[in-house]
């Protein structure tokens, strides 16, 4: 038997279609992988690595087990933080910083809780109630009478 009949009866293609097509799978495995996996990892780990450059004393940052403090000191030798959560003093891992809050991001809710402060008497807070009601019927009505036109 020659080596052409037992890879005949072995079953293997006779033409090189299936070294190309293989070929082409894994490259595309390749380019599949690098673009679900690797990619976003080294922009992810780029985006950390830049906010953690950022830290600075006073910063208001939360540590991965949902401390929310301020950076007291930082000593960039051993890699650790300070943080101050309300007068007590713990001494982290650089690591252990999970994000850095920005005032951004405080400022609309403080916004949303003197906006919504509670009215001081009860009858500001029934006006308020009725005040509320009218306006929503008016805006109702505006829109029924825009949809039978």
């Amino acid at each position: 038997m020659t080596s052409f009949e037992m890879m005949t009866l072995l079953g293997a293609p006779a033409g090189g279609s299936s070294m190309i097509s293989t070929v082409l799978m894994v490259v595309l495995f390749v380019a599949v992988f690098y673009f679900f996996i690797l990619r976003p990892n080294r922009k992810q780990q780029d985006q950390r690595k830049e906010m953690m450059n950022g830290i600075h004393v006073g910063d208001h940052v939360v540590t991965i087990g949902g401390l929310h403090a301020v950076v007291d000191t930082m000593d960039s030798d051993k890699k650790t933080v300070t943080l101050d959560a309300d007068g007590i003093y713990l001494v982290f891992d650089l690591q252990a910083i999970h994000h850095v809050e920005t005032p951004a991001a405080k400022a609309p809710a403080a916004d949303a809780a003197t906006v919504t402060e509670a009215p001081a008497s009860a009858e500001a807070t029934s006006e308020a109630t009725s005040a509320a009601s009218v306006a929503d019927s008016e805006a109702t009505s505006a829109e029924s009478a825009a949809e039978s036109k």
